[in-house]
C-alpha cells in the first residue's frame, strides 16, 4: 500500500492552460456538495455507447494501456486474458517508472502516439491530462448508471464522465489500538483536547502516543492532507481558495491545524526522534505495541497483524484530531482511473473492454483479486474494508470531506510542503510562515493558468 498512498508533486506543466472556471465547474463544486453527502473498431469520439461484450472475436486487434508501475496487479493480466478468450481482443499493459510516468504519458498523447487507454489519478488531479483535449466522454455508457455518486464524480471533468475507476476511495484518520486503549480505561477522543488527555495518559504508561515517521517529506505533506476542518469549520473556504480570493495564512483553521499538530509534536506524542523516524519502521512499531497510533488509511492494519502484531480487526480509527473536528472524516479520492484516448483507432474495442470489466462477475473477480480495496466503485461487487473503516464512517454518520489535494487546486503546487512542515517541527518554520510559502507557490501557479 505504501507506492499507492505516498504523496506525489501536484505538478501542472506550464503549457496545462485551464482556467479556474472549468476545473470548479468540473470537478469542484460537484465534489464539494457530494462528498458532504455521503486499431479496428470504429473511431469514435462521441459519448454514445456501442459496447458489446459479445459478437465475433477480433483477432486483429491489441489494446495498449499504459500505466505507471505498481498500478496493473496481477487480477487485471487475469481478467485481459479471460477478455481476450472471449473477444479475441489482446491487451498490452505497458508500465512506466513512476518518476517518467507523466512526462512519457503527455509527451506521447501530444505527439499523437498515445497509448489506446491511459491511467491517471482520478478527482481534481485530472486536470494534469487534460481530458478535454485527450479523453473521450464516457457520460452515456451503460455502466455509468453503476456509479455510486462519489465516484461520479472522482470520474468526471467538466461536467463529462471521462473515467471508468475500479479503485476505491480511502480515509486519512487517526488508526489505533484498541486494545491499549482497553487496558488503560481510554475512550475514543471527540475533541484536540481530549486526544491531548488520551496521549498524555500513554506517555505516563510508558507508550508512546502516534508513530510519525517525520524524516519522510512526503508523510509530513500527507499529514496536512487530512485539514478539512478548513472547509467543516468555515464553509466556503474551499470555493475561495480555488477562486483565489483567499489565501491558505488568512484561515484560520489552517493554522490551527497546524499548530496544533506542531503542539503534539513539542509535548511528546511523537516521540523524542521522529524527525529520524522512517516509514518502512512504522509497521514494527505499532506491531510491537510500543506505539498506540497512526495517521494514515485504513488497509494499514493489515500489513501491521501480517507483521506479528494485534490482528487487524483490534484496530478501529476516529477522523484526524488535529483541526479539532472529529465528527468530519478526511477522504482521499478513488484513486486511478481509466481513460480512452481521443485518438485511438480503437475507441470501440477499449469501450468493450470497460464494459466486460464491468460486468457482475468479472467485478467480483477482481475485488476478490484486490483485498486492498475498501469497497466497489461500480454497483455489482461486494468488497470487505476492515472493521476501523466501517467503525469511522458510522461514527461519522458517513460525513466526509475529500482531502486537501483533491479539493484545493494546487495544493503543495512546488513540492516543498513536506520539507516546511518539517522545518516547522524543526523551530525553522512557523505554521504561519509554512502556510505563507504554500500560498507563494499557489500564486505562481495561478498566474501561469491565466
Amino acid at each position: 500500500m505504501k507506492s499507492i498512498h505516498k504523496r506525489g508533486t501536484f505538478e501542472v506543466k506550464k503549457n496545462l492552460r485551464t482556467t479556474f472556471s472549468k476545473a470548479l465547474t468540473g470537478v469542484m463544486l460537484t465534489s464539494l456538495g457530494l462528498s458532504l453527502l455521503t486499431g479496428c473498431g470504429e473511431s469514435s469520439n462521441t459519448g454514445t455507447s456501442t459496447s458489446n461484450v459479445s459478437g465475433a472475436k477480433k483477432t486483429d486487434v491489441t489494446l495498449s494501456v499504459m500505466a505507471s508501475a505498481g498500478w496493473i496487479r496481477d487480477v487485471d493480466k487475469k481478467l485481459a486474458e479471460k477478455f481476450k478468450e472471449q473477444t479475441g481482443i489482446k491487451i498490452d499493459f505497458q508500465e512506466n517508472p513512476g518518476d517518467q510516468y507523466e512526462n512519457v504519458l503527455m509527451t506521447r498523447l501530444a505527439t499523437g502516439e498515445g497509448p489506446d487507454i491511459f491511467m491517471a489519478e482520478s478527482g481534481l488531479s485530472l486536470l494534469k491530462v487534460q481530458p478535454n483535449k485527450y479523453a473521450v466522454d464516457l457520460s452515456n455508457e451503460s455502466w455509468v448508471s453503476k456509479y455510486p455518486d462519489y465516484a461520479k464524480v472522482q470520474a468526471s471533468y467538466d461536467n463529462k464522465v471521462v473515467g471508468f475507476t475500479t479503485w476505491g476511495r480511502d480515509f486519512s484518520a487517526m488508526l489505533y489500538n484498541t486494545e491499549i486503549f482497553e487496558k488503560y480505561d481510554l475512550k475514543e477522543p471527540t475533541s484536540y483536547e481530549e486526544f491531548k488527555q488520551v496521549s498524555e495518559k500513554l506517555l505516563e504508561n510508558g507508550i508512546t502516543p502516534v508513530y510519525f515517521p517525520g524524516k519522510e517529506e512526503w508523510y509530513n505533506a500527507q499529514a496536512f492532507d487530512a485539514a478539512v476542518n478548513i472547509e467543516s469549520k468555515a464553509t466556503g473556504s474551499y470555493e475561495k481558495l480555488n477562486n483565489n480570493t483567499m489565501k491558505y495564512a488568512e484561515s484560520e483553521e489552517a493554522l490551527k491545524y497546524l499548530r496544533n499538530l506542531k503542539d503534539s509534536a513539542d509535548n511528546g506524542y511523537f516521540g523524542e526522534n521522529f524527525l529520524s523516524d522512517t516509514y518502512d519502521q512504522g509497521i514494527a512499531g505499532l506491531a510491537s505495541g510500543k506505539y498506540a497510533m497512526w495517521q494514515g488509511w485504513s488497509t494499514y492494519v493489515n500489513d501491521i497483524e501480517a507483521a506479528g502484531g494485534p490482528s487487524a480487526d483490534k484496530f478501529l480509527a476516529f477522523p484526524a484530531p488535529y483541526g479539532d473536528d472529529l465528527k468530519t472524516l478526511a477522504m482521499n479520492g478513488t484513486g486511478m482511473t481509466h481513460l480512452i484516448n481521443k485518438d485511438s483507432k480503437n475507441i470501440d474495442a477499449a469501450k468493450q473492454y470497460f464494459e466486460f470489466l464491468a460486468e457482475p462477475e468479472n467485478l467480483q473477480e477482481y475485488y476478490d483479486g484486490r483485498p486492498d480495496l475498501l469497497e466497489p466503485t461500480l454497483e455489482g461487487a461486494t468488497a470487505n474494508p476492515p472493521a476501523n473503516y466501517k467503525h469511522v464512517l458510522k461514527t461519522v454518520n458517513d460525513k466526509t470531506l475529500l482531502t486537501l489535494p483533491q479539493s484545493i487546486l494546487y495544493n503543495g503546487a512546488d513540492g516543498s510542503l513536506g520539507k516546511n512542515v518539517q522545518s516547522m517541527f524543526f523551530n525553522m518554520m512557523t505554521p504561519e510562515q509554512v502556510l505563507q510559502s504554500l500560498d507563494a507557490a499557489r500564486a505562481k501557479m495561478f498566474d501561469a493558468t491565466k
